[in-house]
């Protein structure tokens, strides 16, 4: 049941996501649970993965210091939800994709870069990850495609530290 508040979009959400309406609050809680539990899954939830996330819904324009009350609302609300004790299949069937993408990709591909962010691709968040998205009806060959994306990004942000001189 939602609560009627709404995130907007950011300038980062429409670049990167083609997101251009507003976002229910409540399925985006249920959105962060999803992805914490799957970063999870591995029986805890890393400090890198958290970091990354959280750097993500600022992206998105969740700020705690600049933006609405609705974006640190939300903030305060995904460093506090319960990852632990989540069924995916039941909480996937809450989640109303009625976004203008392929949200069950995007979840996935998110889940994904969030489970890389400690380094650590463990081989319980990769089941569950499969396991999430044969709940959304991805396809495995999807799946493959995704995880390789995100390796190409990985690739081509160390290219990009190399040829500009930023690794220090």
């Amino acid at each position: 049941m939602s609560n009627g508040k709404a995130l907007q979009p950011s300038p980062y959400s429409k670049r990167q996501y083609n997101i251009h309406q507003p976002g229910d609050f409540d399925v985006a809680v249920n959105y962060s649970r999803v992805l914490l539990a799957i970063a999870g899954a591995e029986g805890e939830l890393a400090e890198a993965e958290l970091d990354w996330y959280i750097d993500e819904l600022v992206l998105f324009g969740c700020t705690e210091e600049y933006l609405p009350e609705i974006s640190k609302e939300y903030i305060a609300t995904v460093k506090n939800l319960n990852w632990k004790d989540v069924n995916l299949e039941e909480l996937l069937e809450k989640i109303n994709f009625d976004f203008p993408m392929n949200s069950p990709k995007v979840i996935l591909y998110q889940a994904i870069k969030m489970c890389r962010a400690d380094r650590d691709y463990h081989q319980k968040e990769k089941e569950a990850i499969r396991k999430a998205a044969q709940i959304l009806g991805v396809s495995l060959t999807d799946v493959m495609a995704i995880e390789s994306l995100v390796e190409m990004e990985e690739a081509a942000d160390k290219l990009r530290y190399s040829v500009l001189e930023t690794i220090g």
